[in-house]
């Protein structure tokens, strides 16, 4: 009896197995740097949260940048100069006259008591180390998901085998 015995390409399976351990290290390389940067990055953050808990008053240059921009501040003490000036401390014909007898001028005046652009530098500082650290926390959950990327495929494999061979079966 005749037997047919086809040539078989060695090039071709060799070149493609080549191919797929070249993607395998691709991948793994990515997902260990990916997880090296994401702890980095989940380290300096909890190193910023530790330095703002025991020194509060770095969040100061961060809320003085806030009033500079938002001059939320000025805008408040504005606003409560302008209701005690509605409460009937003086006249309209008082008002005039003081300011017509004394030139207009650039009301610095001393420094809020109550400074809300402090506050609200706290809550967008507590923010962003939140955000960052959530980003990082992904960052490290994806790099150790493409490190161990072959064990997560040989399980998905082992779960389609049994859930065939239990369909077969049953």
């Amino acid at each position: 009896m005749a037997r047919y015995q086809f040539e078989q390409e060695t090039e071709t399976p060799d070149l493609l197995a080549r191919g797929s351990q070249l993607t395998q290290i691709i991948v793994r390389a990515s997902g260990f740097v990916l997880l090296i940067v994401g702890l980095w990055i989940a380290l300096a953050v909890i190193a910023e949260a530790w330095s703002l808990y025991r020194d509060p008053s770095q969040i100061e240059r961060f809320a003085t940048a806030i009033e500079q921009g938002s001059h939320l501040d000025q805008t408040l003490a504005s606003a409560s100069r302008g209701s005690s000036l509605e409460s009937g401390a003086e006249s309209p014909a008082d008002i005039i006259e003081n300011a017509q007898a004394t030139p207009p001028a650039l009301d610095v005046g001393p420094a809020p008591s109550f400074r809300l652009s402090y506050f609200v530098a706290w809550l967008i500082e507590l923010m962003l180390l939140m955000l960052i650290g959530r980003l990082a926390l992904a960052a490290v959950k994806t790099g150790g998901e493409l490190v161990l990327h072959d064990r997560h495929i040989k399980r998905f494999v082992r779960e389609l085998l049994r859930e065939a061979g239990g369909k077969a079966s049953g």
